[in-house]
């Protein structure tokens, strides 16, 4: 009896070992989510550690803690997501899309990011046609008035002035812009004008006709490379965006189907490089200006107007709908209740702009002002633009 009364005891702590590993009754209290590295990821690791009691806060009845880190890459988050490695993340549209295609069943999304919408795009020049987006573009650079008329000597005085302004309104979607620096900007740096017809205006061409350095993000970001390598292909450089070294190796006939780029770690550093010229262009969502460093405290560019007194939009892309938090397809009811929970109750808990609240450190992070349950018929967009992707880049 001694013997089998061991014997069962044993087999007992097998099965709770087995339960536990396989996500059974004894699973985990903790809920590790990953953030993908859009900033610095010192920074975002500083913002997301204070955001972490609040999220724990929240959820406190139901036993559950959260552990919050940054991937090394966006890639690395959404494989990790995918393997099961973690429990959620905040994936980009596009890096959702991306598993839903390569790794079906593996990740669902449960949250998609709202976010106040930029006063120059939801409210003064609403909408996406290409008159839209030009009058947007045209207003982040001064060329128009306050009421959409190109500026002249006469009303120069009524210039619309822009400085990131938030709106009220609240979007579920956002955009990919491109800028560069000004001439003036460029001079200042001893680099050469870009300007090339002297109108005071910058284009994708003239970047491209002066071997301009795109920076770029990772491949499956929707601002930093998915939209950009889609918008350039309709200008006729259907070749994309190539590293230096790897540019000098084509042919002549290919050059001329495409761009220079240099990968960069993080928005903010994409903003620096451009601002000190170590870049000549830098695409991103709008605005990384603003998002990626006016609004930064740890930024270099804390509040420097020159960010877009210095700064040039060279064009407004498609609409790109929001970030999303995404989940492995096995995790339990209760940690994805746990998770829309805490994390919907960050967003309103204060407000951006008032230092040590959840909403500040949630803003800080990624922009963010709310959450809506999602699902993933709501992301067909970013699949079809994923799959363009596929077929039509490198």
């Amino acid at each position: 009896m001694k013997h089998t009364s061991k014997s069962v005891l044993l087999l007992g702590l097998m099965s709770l070992s087995a339960l536990a590993s396989c996500g059974g009754s004894a699973e985990s209290k903790e809920i590790h989510v990953q953030l993908v590295p859009s900033n610095d990821s010192t920074v975002l690791l500083n913002m997301a550690t204070k955001l972490t009691p609040y999220l724990n806060e929240y959820v406190k009845d139901t036993g559950y803690t959260f552990k919050i880190d940054v991937g090394t890459s966006y890639a690395a988050t959404t494989s990790a997501l995918a393997a099961g490695q973690i429990d959620g993340g905040f994936l980009t549209a596009s890096g959702y899309a991306q598993c839903t295609i390569d790794t079906p069943n593996k990740v669902k999304v449960v949250l998609s990011a709202s976010r106040a919408g930029y006063k120059v795009q939801a409210d003064d020049f609403p909408g996406f046609t290409a008159e839209a987006k030009e009058l947007q573009r045209a207003a982040m650079n001064g060329e128009v008035t306050k009421d959409g008329k190109a500026v002249t000597k006469d009303n120069a005085s009524n210039a619309y002035v822009y400085r990131g302004e938030q709106s009220a309104t609240e979007v579920s979607f956002y955009s990919a812009i491109m800028i560069t620096l000004r001439d003036s900007a460029r001079a200042e740096l001893k680099l050469p004008a870009l300007d090339s017809d002297g109108d005071g205006k910058t284009t994708i061409k003239e970047i491209k006709d002066n071997n301009g350095i795109v920076g770029v993000m990772g491949a499956t970001s929707s601002a930093g490379y998915i939209y950009p390598t889609y918008t350039i292909h309709q200008k006729g450089y259907t070749k994309g965006f190539y590293a230096k070294n790897d540019y000098d190796a084509l042919s002549a006939a290919d050059k001329e189907k495409a761009m220079i780029s240099a990968e960069q770690a993080s928005y903010s550093e994409g903003v620096a490089a451009l601002m000190e010229g170590r870049i000549d262009a830098m695409c991103g969502y709008m605005d990384i200006r603003y998002g990626g460093a006016f609004v930064q405290d740890s930024s270099k560019y804390y509040k420097d107007e020159t960010l877009f007194t210095k700064g040039y939009c060279v064009e407004v892309m498609d609409p790109i709908m929001n970030d999303t938090v995404s989940v492995r397809a096995d995790l339990s009811q209760d940690k994805i209740d746990a998770i829309k929970k805490a994390f919907k109750a960050a967003a309103k808990d204060g407000a951006k702009d008032k230092e040590n609240t959840a909403a500040y450190y949630l803003y800080q992070i990624y922009s963010h002002t709310g959450y809506v349950d999602a699902q993933d018929s709501d992301y067909e967009s970013a699949r079809s633009m994923y799959k363009w992707t596929l077929q039509n880049t490198k």
